[in-house]
């Protein structure tokens, strides 16, 4: 049985994804603290946890005890001023937040892990981008989104986790 947990479940994209996977017959779990999702937007099929990534312990508990062996990690903030004005709270959340989610993987039987990025990544200006274009986030949301994708690539990779980055233009 395909167990997934998607952080981030109460968002637009989300919500959608959710949606695809339970007409696929998955088994999916929600991960969301509701600061930018709508309860609203939670599909009734899937089973729902009111819980920041921030929170090891708990995001680790429901990894384990719902046997979690894909993840799609979509929470993050996402508002590009609002990175530039707070930085802390972007670094705790999309960086620190992120890292709590590999953690959780890393100590349980996730197989693979999807990450939404940004292309927020790339320098600025550039019209036609390919995946080895320039990387050169401008912003604050950029530059923990980047930072968020090295830990990925390094922890994941070490530990044998498949792992896929996907970095959106506006949605």
């Amino acid at each position: 049985m395909n167990n997934i947990l998607v952080t981030g479940g109460a968002g637009y994209i989300g919500s959608h994804i959710v949606q695809k996977l339970l007409k696929l017959k998955k088994k999916v779990f929600i991960i969301d603290n509701l600061s930018t999702g709508y309860k609203r937007l939670i599909n009734k099929k899937a089973k729902f946890y009111n819980c920041d990534i921030n929170n090891f312990k708990k995001v680790n508990k429901i990894i384990r005890d719902e046997n979690i062996n894909s993840v799609i990690h979509l929470a993050a903030l996402l508002d590009v001023n609002e990175s530039q004005k707070n930085p802390k709270k972007y670094y705790k959340n999309n960086v620190l937040g992120t890292d709590n989610v590999i953690k959780a993987c890393i100590k349980s039987n996730v197989k693979n892990f999807i990450f939404s990025s940004t292309a927020a990544v790339y320098r600025d200006g550039i019209f036609k981008v390919k995946e080895s274009s320039q990387i050169k986030p401008k912003s604050i949301y950029g530059k923990c989104k980047f930072k968020a994708e090295k830990l990925i690539k390094q922890k994941l990779k070490k530990n044998k986790i498949n792992y896929a980055i996907l970095r959106y233009f506006n949605v």
